[in-house]
């Protein structure tokens, strides 16, 4: 185990590293919209609009991004968190492009997260799958991260592992427009009821409007969907037996191992900030 609550923090950097773990917490808000597709849909076709971009795009907005919360967090944590952000969406689009989705591009906006565009599948099980590809390699990835940060008594990158673990356990959020809504609602569109009551739990707990905007919009998905006008689940074919039962295990076994890592993450950060 690491001994970071047991050393003397050194000044600037451990005072820097523990602000930087407390500046994680800012990530709340850009966690509701870490996979809004309407605002990655509506990033894409800004920057298509200028056709010197078009090859451009992914990069372009991913240095803007970066430099953004390099002036919020420093050039470090910002580094990592956009790195985390850009792992999250490879899984999604490594498993497009797996799967003959034809994945176009990965759009990066500052406090929005980022977002993968593709062609829509046409059945819920590949849908469930896409939308568990993010979550799952961007959530290991966090957690390898903070484990290595605790080893080598780094707080920046401790601060930045906890954060994408954070992230990623809220995607699984089983309301829409977060993966959790796409993976269950393969199930049942029943799970998406107490997901959306979630979100709007969350949105009276953190004050935060932003939350409440997507507590409706995901309201307005289950009443669309469960008064059959949602298109897209009409369109899909419904996921077999087989293929629910290992996406519910899937999707189980993630939410408790990143659940698990985040509550000792948290605490442990919470003793490195008390030393500062």
């Amino acid at each position: 185990m690491a001994r970071g609550p047991q050393v003397a923090p050194k000044a600037g950097q451990d005072s820097q590293a523990g602000k930087n773990a407390a500046y994680g917490a800012l990530g709340v808000l850009g966690i509701a919209l870490f996979k809004f597709k309407a605002l990655g849909l509506i990033g894409l076709k800004l920057l298509t609009s200028f056709k010197l971009l078009v090859f451009f795009k992914s990069f372009i907005s991913m240095f803007i991004m970066l430099g953004i919360y390099t002036m919020m967090f420093g050039w470090v944590y910002a580094f990592i968190i956009v790195g985390l952000l850009l792992i999250h969406e490879l899984g999604h689009f490594v498993w497009m492009k797996a799967n003959g989705l034809n994945p176009r591009s990965i759009i990066f906006m500052p406090f929005a997260g980022a977002a993968a565009v593709s062609d829509q599948p046409d059945n819920q099980s590949l849908n469930a799958w896409v939308a568990m590809a993010g979550p799952l390699i961007g959530g290991l990835t966090s957690i390898g991260l903070f484990y290595f940060g605790q080893a080598r008594e780094l707080n920046v990158m401790m601060a930045a592992g906890w954060t994408g673990v954070m992230l990623n356990l809220f995607q699984l959020v089983p309301a829409k427009p977060f993966d959790g809504g796409h993976i269950l609602g393969a199930i049942s569109k029943w799970f998406l009821l107490p997901g959306t009551l979630v979100v709007f739990t969350l949105a009276a707990l953190w004050h935060t409007p932003l939350m409440f905007i997507i507590a409706l919009i995901s309201a307005y998905s289950v009443f669309m969907i469960f008064t059959g006008r949602d298109k897209s689940q009409l369109t899909m074919r419904p996921a077999k037996p087989l293929d629910k039962f290992a996406i519910a295990c899937t999707y189980m076994g993630l939410v408790l191992i990143l659940g698990f890592v985040y509550a000792q993450a948290d605490a442990h950060l919470i003793k490195i900030l008390k030393t500062l």
